[in-house]
């Protein structure tokens, strides 16, 4: 019974401080702390510590944030964990407007690519530059061997 009651008290612990740090992402983003509301708190992906990696903890949270012009807002957090020697260091959190923008997180989280296609629009800019830029190359090289 000892055994269980202090795994339970180590999750409430963990639990809080998830919590607590989900109002301080949203401070970060400039809400404020007293009129927002932080609910659905989840750990979308947790991977143990072993003997060559520490571990790691993804969370998720929705958010009533209200800022300094009293509006409210609908937000979605994320919080990323690293877990070393068995405690929980805080990473990086942040908040985003929409779920898509967290889901494009996640996935960089998981993967470590911000893009998953090479037909990203930064990418097609750059491509078009490099052709416009080859074509120019080869314009003036004909009209200079042409002379």
């Amino acid at each position: 019974m000892h055994t269980e009651s202090g795994i339970l008290n180590l999750t409430n612990r963990v639990i809080q401080q998830v919590e607590l740090d989900s109002l301080l992402a949203l401070d970060k983003a400039k809400y404020s702390i007293e009129m927002s509301a932080t609910y659905d708190l989840r750990c979308v992906d947790s991977r143990s510590e072993t003997a060559s990696a520490y571990g790691r903890q993804l969370w998720f949270f929705e958010a009533v944030g209200t800022d300094s012009n009293l509006s409210e807002s609908r937000l979605y957090g994320v919080l990323q964990y690293s877990m070393e020697y068995g405690l929980l260091e805080l990473v990086e959190g942040h908040v985003f407007d929409c779920q898509r923008e967290r889901v494009h997180f996640q996935r960089f989280y998981e993967t470590g690519k911000r893009t998953d296609h090479w037909l990203h629009p930064a990418n097609r800019w750059l491509l078009t530059g490099l052709a416009t830029v080859g074509l120019i190359w080869l314009t003036y090289l004909s009209t200079f061997l042409s002379w």
